[in-house]
């Protein structure tokens, strides 16, 4: 398989570089001058995406696939985007491109939506998965910690090396992009009432998701129910320390109602805050994440950015623009 790993600053959605979502590393450049800010845009159908090669602004596509000597682009490529994590370190995957196009050089691009910046790589919308941000738990090696052959300094890493350690890193990241699976986004906005006793029961099993999720992301769970914080669980991991609050449906669709104390909470630790909505809760548990969206200043899922809380006094309903 053709594989390339693009390193690029840190965001959230990768829609463009703006109040909400300001890109964090990626270089020297001013973050308005940063062509990835733009990587995962959907126009007509595709994904453009940048990365900066360090000699003479070319990829080197003998690297990608050692027969093409002379043609301007590689087909058929597995493009990892990774990342380094602002809080924590560490450089981590965060998205990918299947079946991508690789350029040689930059391409001019023709779209106002990107600012008309240069991308070197291309796929179909449908090939590109961008993975939320508490998701990001696949961490890349780097050459200066785990020796020859695995990622150094340059913006792109081949890795082409026939050492063992980096073959077997190549066959895990493409098990894991492989096994990686999308929750559906199909929400209805309809109204909800449960007798007590279903309502423990939905909001139980929403708390044993939640739990189950982010340990399985190397978080480490501390329960809050009982210390009215304005949230239930504390979730930490390597210098990053989350404050989930659990909300539990029965049903496909989202109706929370959200306390004075939890709304103060909100607001006031809105970096690190997480309102976790699980729908279908007892019997297919899917968990939709709530982040902070300061250019827009509403709650906006972590994996899709048209999905945000729209408030009608104290019941935060979740709508679809």
């Amino acid at each position: 398989m053709n594989i390339l790993f693009a390193n690029i600053g840190w965001m959230t959605h990768y829609r463009g570089n703006n109040a909400r979502d300001q890109i964090k590393g990626g270089g020297s450049h001013r973050n308005e001058d940063k062509h990835e800010a733009f990587n995962f845009l959907p126009i007509n159908g595709k994904c453009y995406g940048y990365v900066q090669p360090v000699k003479w602004r070319a990829i080197n596509l003998n690297r990608i696939d050692q027969y093409n000597s002379t043609s301007e682009f590689v087909k058929d490529v597995l493009v990892v985007w990774i990342a380094r994590h602002p809080v924590a370190g560490g450089t981590y995957i965060v998205g990918w491109y299947k079946n991508a196009t690789v350029y040689r050089v930059f391409q001019d691009s023709k779209s106002a939506l990107r600012n008309r910046y240069a991308y070197n790589i291309v796929a179909e919308e449908k090939n590109c998965t961008l993975v939320p941000n508490d998701k990001r738990i696949f961490l890349v090696p780097r050459a200066n910690k785990d020796g020859h052959g695995f990622l150094g300094q340059a913006n792109v890493w081949y890795a082409d090396s026939t050492n063992t350690p980096v073959l077997r890193f190549r066959q895990k990241v493409v098990d894991y992009i492989q096994h990686y699976t999308t929750k559906g986004k199909k929400f209805s906005l309809n109204s909800l009432k449960v007798d007590s006793e279903a309502r423990k029961r939905v909001e139980k099993a929403a708390i044993d998701f939640v739990t189950k999720e982010y340990k399985a992301l190397g978080y480490k769970i501390e329960s809050r129910e009982k210390d009215n914080i304005g949230w239930d669980l504390d979730a930490k991991k390597n210098g990053i320390y989350l404050k989930l609050e659990v909300k539990g449906m029965a049903k496909n669709y989202v109706n929370v109602v959200i306390s004075n104390n939890e709304y103060k909470n909100m607001m006031a630790n809105k970096d690190c805050y997480r309102l976790c909505v699980v729908i279908n809760a007892v019997t297919s548990p899917s968990l939709i994440n709530f982040i902070w969206d300061e250019g827009k200043k509403e709650w906006i899922s972590d994996e899709d950015e048209s999905i945000i809380l729209s408030i009608e006094g104290a019941s935060y309903i979740a709508t679809v623009k």
